[in-house]
């Protein structure tokens, strides 16, 4: 349409002009009317003809920019208009390929932003998609948390143990309400406040290194309104956000009933162990002041005492004798001997009563009364010692407290003493009468021969004697006595025609003389002589070369106190006048002695020998002079 109007208008505005022309040139040649006609119908055409040039030649530019408008509707935004037939149409060429470049690239953005736009949509529909699907889960997972959380809740209010929770200062944040049966505290007294207000001293460390991840259970020991400890075990976890500790978590279980029955069972336990105790050191054989020693010993670390004694109740003088003493103050002067006031002795000794008096009031040192002061020891507990209901002695256990939980303890160990020191003596009597029966028919024996008489008792003494230079303890030394006494029982046991034979022994009643210190084992095994004893007599016939008998023990295998009998017995022998023979002299026997150093006896007791002989040789005189006597 705007391409028929526009042509149609130039065609007309040409027509226009060319019909002025011809009117005019009319007008100009009337003078002459048919050539006039005819050429004006030439100009007529000519005009239409160049009406009709003209007007092609000049729609055409409007062609070309109609046609690049078409182009760019239809999205061609690459096309270029090129329009040379006049600077105007140059100049409007340029500013539509300017505008179709500027559309172009428009063109271009806009079909990225959509192509992005259209991504993104579908994204959104397929994130729209994901988040209606989390929505279904979320509102399904929170109704399950709601669930659990009922659950959860229920369980902490319920559970039968403290649950709490703290900051990294120890503030509570959180605590159930468990808390109000086992410290009467209600949950909100108690959140906002140090848990260290409720713990007592030692827990506050043990709660700091859980916040520093040392441990993570322990006892604990809250306290609770009322001051009481309430003990618990307790687990404890870190709480921690990025790594870094922001506070604990705790479990608390009430052990209180149970840390108490435990205690009791373990109290229990110490006593049945400490009268086990008591019963083995009664049975094992040793001396009995070394068994009460013992006991106190025992009894002042079981009741953490300083002081624990043993005395023996004498009747005819109405006073107890010290027997034993142990503890820490042991040391510490003691009396030997107290006599207590007629009441005490009526329920000790008649009524056979425990009984617990002030420090103040019972006999002591006045040198000790200080240092009861300093460690606070203000009472006497005094358990009498009981034998066939007689009271035998009193146990007396000095403490820091006024009363003594182990009183049936006490009992029990004061019953088993008094039994032991009564069948101690009673036992000791048996000893002694058993050796005495044993020592005359030692000396019935000896009696046989005058040349023998006395033999045993030298032995003994001379035995003594070495055992002192060698600073044997007075145990000791009264082993060697017995043994030295004893050590020829065996020959009981030997017909009198082999040991009174005047001649040589033949190698059979040789052989009958040398068994007879097996035969003096047997005959003292059933007095439970202590070992050393029996070991001394029993192989005081043993060289140190090995060539004794009856074992054949040779160096250090022989005991030093069969080595010291046999030095004693040789010494005697050869010092003793026989029948057959005429006794040495002392200096001749102590070189005999001397010449089988190393090789029949033992080196060490014949250096301490010869060491007698050097510095007291009259107390070796005095033995071999005395027995003599007697004997002529």
């Amino acid at each position: 349409m705007f391409k028929g109007y526009y042509n149609t208008r130039i065609f007309f505005t040409l027509f226009g002009i060319s019909v002025i022309v011809y009117s005019l040139s009319l007008a100009h040649f009337l003078s002459g009317f048919e050539n006039r006609v005819f050429i004006g119908g030439i100009i007529l055409l000519i005009s239409l003809g160049l009406s009709s040039f003209l007007s092609k030649k000049l729609s055409e530019p409007i062609k070309k920019l109609n046609e690049a408008v078409k182009r760019i509707s239809r999205g061609d935004f690459d096309y270029q208009l090129n329009i040379t037939d006049s600077k105007e149409f140059r100049e409007l060429s340029e500013n539509f390929n300017s505008m179709a470049r500027d559309l172009s690239q428009s063109y271009k953005k806009l079909k990225e932003q959509t192509e992005s736009l259209i991504q993104q949509n579908e994204e959104l529909q397929e994130f729209n998609a994901e988040l209606e699907a989390s929505y279904e889960q979320l509102e399904t997972l929170t109704h399950e948390l709601e669930i659990s959380e009922r659950k959860y809740r229920l369980l902490v209010e319920n559970i039968r143990d403290i649950l709490w929770v703290t900051d990294k200062n120890f503030i509570i944040e959180f605590v159930n309400s468990r808390v109000i049966r086992y410290l009467n505290y209600t949950p909100h007294e108690l959140i906002g406040k140090s848990i260290f207000e409720i713990v007592d001293e030692d827990s506050r460390e043990i709660l700091k290194n859980m916040m520093e991840g040392k441990i993570n259970f322990s006892e604990i020991n809250f306290k609770n309104k009322e001051g009481l400890l309430v003990i618990t075990e307790t687990h404890v976890k870190r709480l921690k956000i990025d790594e870094k500790v922001v506070g604990i978590q705790g479990i608390s279980r009430d052990i209180t009933e149970m840390y108490y029955v435990k205690k009791q069972i373990a109290e229990k336990n110490n006593e049945i162990l400490a009268i086990s105790d008591v019963g083995r050191l009664l049975t094992s054989g040793s001396d009995i002041k070394e068994v009460l020693n013992n006991i106190v010993e025992k009894v002042a670390e079981l009741l953490n005492s300083p002081l624990c004694t043993i005395r023996e109740y004498n009747p005819y003088f109405h006073k107890f004798v010290l027997l034993v003493k142990g503890g820490e103050l042991k040391d510490y002067p003691v009396y030997e001997e107290i006599k207590l006031s007629e009441e005490d002795i009526n329920e000790l000794v008649n009524q056979k009563e425990i009984k617990i008096k002030d420090v103040e009031e019972f006999s002591h040192s006045e040198k000790i009364t200080p240092i009861f002061a300093a460690k606070d020891v203000y009472s006497v507990v005094i358990v009498p010692l009981i034998f066939r209901n007689e009271t035998k002695g009193i146990l007396t256990v000095w403490t820091a407290a006024n009363t003594v939980k182990n009183m049936s303890l006490l009992s029990s160990i004061a019953s088993a003493v008094s039994v032991a020191i009564e069948n101690s003596k009673l036992y000791d009597e048996i000893k002694k009468v058993y050796i005495k029966t044993i020592e005359a028919l030692a000396y019935a024996m000896e009696a046989k021969d005058l040349y023998t008489k006395g033999h045993s008792m030298r032995v003994s003494q001379y035995a003594v004697l070495i055992g002192e230079y060698m600073g044997f303890s007075r145990e000791k030394i009264e082993q060697l006595r017995i043994a030295g006494i004893l050590h020829d029982i065996g020959k009981i046991g030997i017909s009198d025609t082999i040991l009174l034979k005047k001649g040589k022994l033949s190698e059979e009643e040789y052989n009958v003389i040398k068994s007879h210190p097996e035969i003096s084992r047997k005959i003292l095994m059933p007095i439970d002589l202590p070992k050393e004893i029996l070991e001394a007599i029993s192989k005081h016939h043993e060289r140190y070369d090995g060539k004794g008998y009856p074992y054949g023990l040779k160096g250090e295998e022989i005991p030093i106190e069969a080595a010291i009998l046999g030095v004693a017995d040789a010494f005697d022998a050869m010092t003793s006048d026989r029948a057959y023979r005429k006794g040495m002299t002392i200096e001749e026997a102590v070189n005999e002695i001397l010449r089988h150093k190393g090789t029949q006896f033992h080196p060490e007791i014949v250096d301490v020998f010869i060491s007698i002989y050097m510095n007291a040789r009259q107390k070796l005189e005095e033995v071999k002079n005395q027995i003599f006597e007697s004997v002529s």
